[in-house]
């Protein structure tokens, strides 16, 4: 199972996000999978929280449930063996509308290391990208570099976060860092030694930082950040290979990029997990997934109008 159905992160985020509620961690079955979700006051099990990209079913879907569910607006649809046929010019998964993609790369598939440097070096969708030479011209500048998997120093967890919520900004994106209780999230993981905080140094320099998840064999690419000063040799990319080379040598399971269609991600996979909404929604869920269309075409109609709408909304959530 992932990160996203074990006690720490469910209790973490439910006592963060829902603290006047009474909570419970229960095992429900939606549609033949069977799930471990948070409940609050009895009732409701959680669908949405920051930072919850979805719930992973259990291996052993026949087990004892504590209840029967009827929806869930994002957990595993199905998945698949991910190919480069599947993948368009663009080098992204096309899905119909509702889905996401969540690649990842299963280990056992791939017999050595070298097997899988050749499989994404012939992948379609690579990038320019001299990950070596770029090491020696970063050692040749600012000094030997240094890998690290769990760095324990509090400033690195602060570049993080810093440099991810001048990120979230620069591209648009609500500022999910400027809420505290986010930060706490992840502070919190750290420690209960669910979360590993890994950086990427070269002589005195912080270069890269990220937040990843790690249990029962599975490691999570859950977020990454860089000095943009640095931008230039592309040091979150030689991290993601650190991390990745580090997760192998442990025979991890997976190193599973969770949630996202950017196209480094599917140059690495082997697997791809669709995530989507199952079972049968409430009708205020309905109502409102018509009246978001509605008001999304209505907008699209005019791009003043639809950009306004994007600025209000960045104004009143970030």
């Amino acid at each position: 199972m992932n990160i996203f159905t074990t006690d720490a992160f469910l209790e973490t985020a439910g006592a963060l996000f829902f603290p006047q509620r009474e909570r419970s961690i229960e095992l429900c079955r939606l549609e033949g999978r069977r799930l471990r979700l948070l409940v609050l006051d009895g009732e409701v099990p959680v669908g949405r929280m920051p930072f919850y990209d979805f719930p992973q079913p259990l291996d052993d879907a026949r087990g004892p449930v504590d209840r029967e569910i009827f929806y869930l607006p994002r957990t595993v649809v199905r998945t698949s063996v991910l190919t480069n046929e599947q993948l368009t010019p663009e080098g992204k998964l096309a899905l119909p509308e509702g889905l996401q993609p969540s690649p990842y790369i299963a280990w056992k598939t791939l017999p050595t290391w070298e097997a899988f440097e050749a499989r994404w070096k012939a992948s379609p969708v690579v990038r320019s990208h001299d990950g070596a030479r770029k090491r020696r011209k970063l050692e040749k500048d600012l000094g030997k570099l240094d890998f690290q998997l769990d760095d324990p120093r509090p400033a690195v967890f602060d570049a993080c976060v810093k440099w991810k919520s001048s990120q979230y900004l620069a591209t648009g994106l609500t500022d999910m860092f400027a809420d505290p209780r986010n930060v706490a999230l992840f502070r919190r993981l750290r420690e209960r030694g669910v979360l590993k905080v890994s950086s990427l140094s070269a002589g005195d320099s912080l270069l890269a930082v990220h937040f990843g998840s790690m249990h029962d064999g599975r490691f999570g690419w859950w977020v990454p950040a860089y000095d943009p000063a640095h931008a230039k040799h592309s040091p979150g990319r030689l991290l993601l290979e650190d991390l990745m080379k580090a997760s192998y040598e442990r025979s991890d399971l997976e190193f599973d990029f969770l949630v996202g269609e950017e196209p480094y991600k599917f140059q690495f996979a082997t697997h791809n997990r669709v995530i989507g909404p199952v079972g049968t929604p409430p009708l205020k869920d309905l109502l409102l997934t018509k009246a978001r269309k509605r008001a999304r075409a209505l907008l699209e109609r005019s791009p003043q109008a639809l950009q306004l709408a994007r600025d209000l909304k960045r104004r009143l959530l970030g």
